[in-house]
C-alpha cells in the first residue's frame, strides 16, 4: 500500500478521490461553498490528468442531475456537486435518481437555506432530502472526505442507489487539513466498477419510469424501501474491505469513549471533533460522558444506534438544522426505551460553535430529571438577540434622483451598482425590485439594511421573472401601481433563470427584466457561463481549455417571445441607455420589456477598476456589444461607430484572453462582423 499525507481542503480532497475513481461524466454548476471542487475537477479534465471523463459547464442544478440520470443510464460512472439551494432545487432530479436506481455519486458541501441568504454552513440542505432515497454519508473531517468518496462509487454500484458524500462548508471545504491519500493503482484495485444491470440498450429496448398501475407503483415501491434499508450492511461491508485495503474502518456509526458511558451525545459531520473534545474535557472532570458519529444517514442505521445505547441513562442529540431532523430519528430508533432524549439545536446558519458550548450543554443535562419536552431547545446565541432590527430610512442622494446610496458592498470598479442606479432613477417612485442570487445580492449588504431606496425582495435563483410576475398581479389586483422591476445577473438570465423569463414572456407579464451581463458566474468566483465568449478563461474554462461555445443570443431570443421591447445597451453610452429605459416604462401594461446591459466584472475580466468603465465602451465601439433595439417587431441599431476602435484594444487589457495570438484576434473580428452583418440585416427587414 502506497501512501502520500499532504494538506488539503475538503474540497481538494474531494476533487481528489472523485478523479481517482474515474468517473466518465460529470455535469458542473457552480455554487458557493463547492465550487472549488469543480474548478479542480475542470482544470484536471482539460489537463489531461483525468482521462475519459466528460466534462460540461451546465446551465442549473436542475441541468446537472438530470443530466447524471441520463448518463447513469447508460452505465457510466457519474459525479456531480451542489450546495445549499442547489441541492433543492435538484430534488425532483433526486427523486428520480433513486428511484430509477442509478449508482451515482453527488457531493453536498452543506450549507443553510435561505430565506434569507446564507452561505454558512448548517445541514439543512442534505437533511431536507433525507427521504429521496438517496444514500447519504456524512464526514466529520477532510480525511473521512477523502475515504468516504472513494467508498461512494463501490456502494453506489453495489446497492444501486445514489450516494450523496456530505460535508460542511467552510468549515471543511476551504479548511486545509493533513490527509492520508492513496495511490492510483489501490484505489483501481479497491473502487473497481461494477456493471450496471438496467442500463439502456438498443438490443433490449425497454420503458424506465412510464405510468402503469397503483398496484405495480405499490410493488416497486416496496422493493425500493426493502432494498433501501437493506443497503445499510453494504455499506459496512464496503467499510470493511476499506479497512482490509486502507488500514481505516469505517461503520456506519463512530462510537467514542462508550465504553462505560452513562451519558452519550449523538452528533454527525464536523461538529463531531468539538464534541470528543468536550468529551474528553467531562472525562477529566470524572464525568463518564460518550459520543456516537452517525456517518451514515441514510438509512438510519437504527439498529446500529440502538445497541451503541444500550446502557446508558441520558442521550443528548444535536442538530445542526433548525427542524430537529437527527433529534426526531433518534427518538424512534429508540421507541419502546425508557433512555431521556434530550435535544439541542447548535450552529444553525453557521453560528460558531466551541467545546465549551458542548460542556456547557452536558452540564445542563446532568443536572435535569426530564428530558425538557418534545422538541430541540436552542443554544449558541442569546435570546436578546433581536429577530428584525429597526431598519433605518435610506434618503436618496439630494437633487439627483439617485436611488443607490454609497456604502454599498460592490468591488472597486464594481459597474453593477451603475446599472441599478439608472434603472431605479428612470423608473423613480413605485419601483419594486425581484432580486435572484447574484453580484447584487452581495451588494445589497445584510438584511434587513438596503443600499436601495426602493422595495427589494431576494428570491431563488431561478425565479426572479416570474416573482416580479407575481408582484405586479398582486398589486393590479389590490390598487397599487408600481412598476415591477426583476433584475439578474447573466447566470440567472441566461441559464438557470431562462425557463422561467422565457415562461413569464410567453404569458405577456406587465414587468420589466434587466439583465446586467458581466459574461460569467461572478458571484462564485468567475465561472464560465453561456454568456461568457468564446475563447474566454474563466475558472471552469483554464487558459489552455477556454470555452469553444460562443455567447448566447440572448436579445434575438427574447424579442422572438414577441415582447413589445427588448434593447441593448451600455452604461458608458448614457444617452442610449437612458433612451431605452424611457421605452421600457413607456410601453407599461404591454408585456415584459428586456433590457441586456453589459456590465464589465473586472476582477473577473482581470482588468484594472479604474478600465471598467472603459471597457463597456471600447466593447460597444469595437462592435463587440452592439446597441441594438426591436420596437414592437421593428429592430434598429441605435448606435453606429464612426471610428470604428481596433479589436486588440479591447482584448488585449483582458486578462481572461491572455493567451489569445493575432490570429486569434482576427479570427474573433471575422465573427464580430458576421454578429453585426446579422444585426444589419434584422434592421433591414424586419
Amino acid at each position: 500500500m502506497m501512501t502520500e499525507r499532504k494538506a488539503l481542503t475538503g474540497s481538494e480532497v474531494t476533487a481528489l478521490a472523485v478523479a481517482q475513481s474515474r468517473p466518465e461524466v460529470i455535469p458542473a454548476y457552480p455554487i458557493t461553498p463547492q465550487t472549488n471542487i469543480i474548478e479542480v475537477l475542470g482544470d484536471m479534465v482539460a489537463s489531461g490528468k483525468l482521462a475519459n471523463c466528460q466534462f460540461t459547464n451546465v446551465d442549473s442544478e436542475y441541468a446537472a442531475i438530470a443530466r447524471v440520470i441520463g448518463a447513469g443510464h447508460q452505465g457510466a460512472r457519474c459525479f456531480t456537486a451542489t450546495s445549499g439551494q442547489g441541492l433543492v432545487y435538484m430534488c425532483e432530479g433526486l427523486h428520480w435518481a433513486a428511484g430509477s436506481r442509478i449508482p451515482i455519486v453527488l457531493a453536498n458541501v452543506n450549507r443553510a437555506l435561505g430565506p434569507p441568504w446564507n452561505i454558512s454552513s448548517d445541514k439543512s440542505d442534505s437533511l431536507s432530502q433525507r427521504d429521496t432515497g438517496f444514500l447519504q454519508l456524512y464526514a466529520a473531517s477532510n480525511q473521512e472526505v477523502y475515504d468516504l468518496m472513494l467508498m461512494a462509487f463501490p456502494i453506489a454500484e453495489r446497492t444501486c442507489f445514489p450516494v450523496m458524500v456530505c460535508f460542511d462548508g467552510f468549515i471543511l471545504s476551504h479548511t486545509k487539513e493533513p490527509v492520508v491519500t492513496q495511490s492510483q493503482e489501490d484505489v483501481d484495485t479497491f473502487s473497481v466498477k461494477r456493471r450496471f444491470p438496467h442500463a439502456l440498450d438498443v438490443n433490449d429496448p425497454h420503458s424506465i419510469g412510464a405510468s402503469g398501475k397503483p398496484e405495480r407503483y405499490f410493488a416497486v415501491k416496496r422493493q425500493f424501501a426493502r432494498d433501501f434499508f437493506a443497503s445499510e450492511k453494504i455499506v459496512a461491508t464496503v467499510g470493511r474491505e476499506f479497512e482490509k485495503r486502507f488500514d481505516t474502518r469505517y461503520d456506519p456509526i463512530g462510537a467514542y469513549r462508550m465504553e462505560d458511558a452513562e451519558t452519550a451525545v449523538v452528533v454527525l459531520g464536523s461538529t463531531t471533533r468539538l464534541v470528543h473534545e468536550a468529551v474528553d474535557r467531562m472525562r477529566d472532570r470524572g464525568q463518564k460522558v460518550g459520543a456516537i458519529q452517525i456517518r451514515l444517514f441514510r438509512p438510519f442505521p437504527s439498529a446500529s444506534i440502538c445497541k451503541a445505547l444500550k446502557g446508558v441513562s441520558r442521550v443528548i442529540v444535536i442538530d445542526t438544522d433548525h427542524q430537529e431532523v437527527i433529534l426526531q430519528e433518534v427518538r424512534h430508533a429508540l421507541y419502546g426505551k425508557t433512555t431521556p432524549v434530550f435535544g439541542f439545536n447548535v450552529g444553525v446558519g453557521g453560528v460558531p460553535m466551541n467545546a465549551e458550548l458542548f460542556t456547557g450543554i452536558i452540564d445542563e443535562v446532568l443536572g435535569r430529571d426530564s428530558d425538557g419536552g418534545p422538541h430541540a431547545e436552542w443554544r449558541g446565541v442569546p435570546e436578546d438577540v433581536p429577530v428584525q432590527e429597526k431598519v433605518p430610512v435610506i434618503i436618496p442622494i439630494a437633487d439627483t434622483g439617485q436611488q443607490v446610496k454609497s456604502g454599498h458592498r460592490g468591488c472597486a470598479g464594481c459597474t453593477a451598482p451603475i446599472v441599478m442606479r439608472h434603472v431605479l432613477k428612470a423608473v423613480g417612485k413605485g419601483a419594486q425590485v425581484a432580486l435572484p442570487a447574484c453580484c447584487w445580492s452581495i451588494i445589497d449588504g445584510p438584511g434587513p439594511r438596503s443600499h436601495v431606496n426602493v422595495p427589494m425582495l431576494h428570491c431563488p435563483f431561478a425565479s426572479a421573472a416570474p416573482v416580479a410576475a407575481g408582484m405586479k398581479d398582486a398589486a393590479k389586483k389590490t390598487g397599487k401601481d408600481i412598476t415591477a422591476i426583476a433584475f439578474g445577473g447573466d447566470g440567472g438570465t441566461f441559464d438557470i433563470g431562462f425557463g422561467g423569463l422565457s415562461g413569464v414572456a410567453a404569458q405577456g407579464a406587465d414587468i420589466i427584466y434587466v439583465c446586467y451581463d458581466n459574461e460569467a458566474y461572478m458571484n462564485t468566483g468567475g465561472q464560465g457561463s453561456s454568456a461568457t465568449p468564446h475563447g474566454a478563461v474563466t475558472e471552469t474554462n483554464p487558459a489552455f481549455a477556454p470555452k469553444l461555445q460562443f455567447k448566447k443570443k440572448i436579445l434575438q431570443i427574447m424579442a422572438m417571445h414577441g415582447i413589445p421591447y427588448a434593447a441593448s445597451a451600455s452604461i458608458y453610452h448614457l444617452d442610449d441607455f437612458n433612451r431605452k429605459l424611457a421605452k421600457a416604462i413607456a410601453y407599461k401594461g404591454q408585456g415584459l420589456r428586456f433590457l441586456h446591459v453589459l456590465a464589465p466584472c473586472n476582477t473577473g475580466w482581470k482588468v484594472e477598476p479604474s478600465a471598467s468603465l472603459y471597457m463597456a465602451h471600447l466593447a460597444v465601439e469595437t462592435k463587440v456589444f452592439p446597441l441594438v433595439e426591436c420596437d414592437h417587431g421593428k429592430w434598429s441599431i441605435t448606435h453606429r461607430p464612426t471610428d470604428r476602435a481596433m479589436l486588440a484594444e479591447y482584448v488585449k487589457p483582458q486578462g481572461r484572453f491572455a493567451h489569445w495570438t493575432d490570429e486569434d484576434i482576427a479570427l474573433a473580428k471575422i465573427r464580430v462582423d458576421l454578429d453585426w452583418e446579422e444585426f444589419e440585416k434584422l434592421e433591414k427587414y424586419f
